[in-house]
């Protein structure tokens, strides 16, 4: 199909059947009645990566100076930077104006001065050109592009051996775009045709070829050669940083749980919190409880601040969990996603309660919450973050019936006498104490978190 801008004083065509882009004066033109129509044409041998435009002055043209210097300065370079090589220039009338176009064009093009349109194409048959634009065909011996050094690549994209990276990459995209896309298999031939030329153009397939021989040169350690093992260092070493990490801390975390094991008391405090243990250890002590551990875990649950390291925090926080606690502490937005590290505290709620203080009892709250709700929260972090739909759990299949988390403080001010603070920008520290899923001491579990709630209201 022609493609076809149409003026008062311009007519631009695109001719599919000759692959060419036919300007026709029809009056005489000043300013952006020339200029507009001039850069639509331009553009047009940009999108069909026509080498061929043909002027035909129908009638004078008069320009001012200015005009005449924007076409020397932007109208043929655009022109020559979209890939035109031939321009035709008609003139029927004995128009000076045609020898003056010919006088500054023809030393970037190839031009030729006709009086007619098919006189061009007579003249252009001649001299062995042709108005046709289909990309060469580089035929080797074998039947394939292997075989084609870089001048060839370069000849079937009709550049010179001179050609920078930048005239190839314009040069790759006028040829390819008519091909990238469709579906029929001519097409996705013609597109990795291209590709295959273009990758050896630039130089691409050469460098390759070498970068191999420097390797396959290179000596090998345990079954790697050098560069492979400076690769895996370069992009996984915070991986092997991590690792190490939390390996020390899980065994750090095990040795003090062990150490403290004639005691049975064992806390995790987990969130997005800074942690001094010093009152609620005191308080423990106080009570009867010796060498009480508590840990933290910086866990960054929902990760909706650019908070880095969570992955260090939440390994931290499996490794203490393993170690079977008594009690958990968590903030707000962390118990919802580790619901299924909590066991239902509804069993112990009135020991609890019947323990602590007329000031402890009015400043806490019990906090329930059903599987469901903790399955849709999970989906939403999930999608939120972008996680693939294979996490995503359908919440109908799980239980609708509430459960106690535990009590929560909403104080924040009692939360920093327990020495919690939160480390987000823009939320408060609440506290949720309830009991580990593995925790297989009730007593001790009432007795911890009455004792650490008498000492906050205390």
């Amino acid at each position: 199909m022609n493609e076809v801008f149409d003026s008062e004083f311009i007519n631009v065509e695109y001719r599919k059947d000759d692959d060419i882009v036919l300007v026709v004066l029809k009056g005489k033109v000043i300013r952006d009645d020339f200029r507009t129509p001039m850069m639509h044409a331009a553009d047009m041998v940009l999108r069909h990566s026509c080498k061929i435009m043909a002027v035909d002055f129908g009638a004078d043209l008069e320009l001012s100076e200015s005009d005449i210097n924007w076409s020397k300065k932007i109208l043929l370079s655009n022109l020559k930077k979209n890939g035109l090589e031939v321009l035709i220039l008609i003139d029927s009338c004995g128009l000076d104006i045609v020898g003056k176009c010919n006088a500054f064009c023809e030393d970037r093009f190839k031009t030729i001065v006709c009086k007619s349109y098919e006189e061009g194409k007579t003249k252009m048959e001649s001299e062995g050109l042709s108005y046709n634009n289909d990309v060469p065909k580089h035929e080797s011996s074998d039947g394939d592009l292997s075989s084609m050094t870089r001048e060839e690549a370069l000849a079937y994209m009709g550049l010179e051996k001179e050609a920078d990276i930048k005239a190839i990459d314009d040069r790759f995209w006028q040829m390819s775009k008519h091909y990238r896309g469709k579906d029929d298999p001519e097409s996705k031939k013609k597109d990795d045709e291209i590709s295959e030329i273009y990758d050896i153009a630039s130089g691409r397939r050469d460098r390759r070829a070498e970068e191999k021989i420097k390797h396959d040169s290179e000596p090998m350690y345990f079954g790697r050669y050098k560069s492979d093992w400076q690769n895996i260092i370069h992009y996984n070493w915070k991986n092997f940083l991590l690792g190490i990490v939390v390996a020390v801390s899980a065994l750090l975390v095990i040795i003090a749980v062990a150490t403290n094991t004639r005691s049975g008391c064992s806390i995790v405090v987990f969130g997005h919190m800074y942690l001094d243990d010093t009152y609620m250890r005191e308080a423990l002590v106080a009570n009867g409880i010796k060498r009480p551990y508590i840990g933290v875990a910086d866990v960054v649950v929902p990760n909706d601040q650019n908070i880095p390291a969570q992955e260090y925090g939440n390994e931290t926080f499996n490794a203490m969990f393993y170690t079977n606690p008594d009690v958990l502490i968590s903030d707000k937005e962390s118990y919802g996603y580790y619901f299924s590290t909590f066991k239902d505290l509804g069993p112990l709620y009135d020991r609890i309660m019947d323990g602590l203080t007329d000031e402890a009892k009015a400043g806490v709250e019990p906090v329930y919450m059903t599987e469901q709700e903790a399955v849709e929260y999970t989906n939403r972090l999930y999608l939120e973050n972008g996680i693939g739909d294979e996490e995503i759990e359908d919440p109908s299949t799980f239980s609708d019936v509430p459960v106690l988390i535990g009590i929560e403080i909403k104080d924040s001010a009692i939360a920093t006498k327990l020495g919690v603070e939160a480390k987000w920008m823009s939320r408060t520290t609440t506290l949720v104490f309830g009991q580990c899923m593995n925790s297989n001491n009730d007593d001790q579990t009432v007795l911890v978190i009455t004792t650490i709630l008498n000492a906050a209201f205390a």
